[in-house]
């Protein structure tokens, strides 16, 4: 569900092209799953159309020991799209405002241990215009990390003429990254975002320990009910590890603890 808009507005002179699109798949999707063995494996995860947040993971280890436990929870819905356009009489001046609310929300939670020949991992975490990457090789690796990502809603206004585009862009979403890792041959980590650009390459061994935060807000308000929060804080997952449910819980209350997903009441 979602919309997509392309309008190009010209005269005798000039032409002037804008264009907007979100949407996402109404779901709520929970896995918790571990792994520990001897031997060869690889993993490919793919997480996407959920408002424009997401992730991408990809594995792949050589014969060694490995031991992972891992959680993942997703959901997203739709309150409302509301779209206003006009024309003017001689069709050369288009503008729109656009009021959407799409909640939707991604936690990610592992903890993975591996000793042997190669590991090669990457992870990529996406909300909208922010994106966060990690990358690893080693014989030695071991890394916890925890990652959740909320979007909620967006005020878009455009004014289009053959010259010009004038517009306005209200969003409300945040993401925030805690991790600690171990890797002797090559670690690497870096954040994107409409503003800010980090870059970090190790090769060696090497520690590493971050927690980034980072929100966009436009219009907030304040919630006081963080109980109806969707299973993201819930005990549903009593069976992780204890430094994963320590995790879980101090990340998704910090990160949620000023808003409410109001997935289930179709407020906003």
């Amino acid at each position: 569900m979602g919309y997509g808009i392309h309008v190009t507005v010209n005269d005798s002179n000039a032409s002037t092209s804008w264009e907007r699109s979100h949407s996402t798949t109404v779901i709520e999707f929970n896995s918790v799953s571990s792994c520990k063995g001897t031997g060869n494996s690889s993993k490919y995860i793919k997480i996407d159309g959920l408002a424009g947040v997401g992730l991408q993971e990809n594995t792949h280890t050589n014969m060694g020991r490995l031991q992972e436990e891992r959680l993942l929870t997703a959901g997203s819905a739709v309150n409302y799209i509301l779209i206003d356009e006009n024309v003017s009489n001689n069709s050369n001046m288009y503008s729109v405002i656009i009021n959407e609310s799409m909640p939707s929300y991604l936690l990610s939670i592992e903890d993975i241990t591996y000793r042997g020949d190669g590991i090669h991992k990457r992870n990529s975490y996406t909300n909208n215009n922010d994106k966060i990457m990690t990358g690893y090789q080693a014989k030695r690796f071991s890394e916890s990390l925890a990652y959740v990502a909320r979007y909620r809603n967006a005020l878009i206004m455009a004014d289009v003429t053959p010259t010009k585009i004038v517009e306005f862009n209200g969003e409300n979403y945040s993401s925030t990254i805690q991790m600690e890792s171990s890797s002797d041959i090559y670690s690497g980590f870096e954040f994107r975002s409409s503003d800010e650009f980090i870059e970090e390459d190790y090769i060696g061994s090497f520690n590493l320990a971050k927690r980034i935060s980072k929100e966009h807000v436009f219009q907030m308000r304040d919630y006081e009910d963080l109980d109806s929060l969707p299973a993201l804080c819930s005990d549903e997952y009593a069976d992780l590890d204890h430094s994963l449910q320590a995790t879980r819980f101090f990340l998704c209350r910090s990160a949620l603890n000023n808003s409410n997903m109001n997935l289930t009441n179709g407020e906003d």
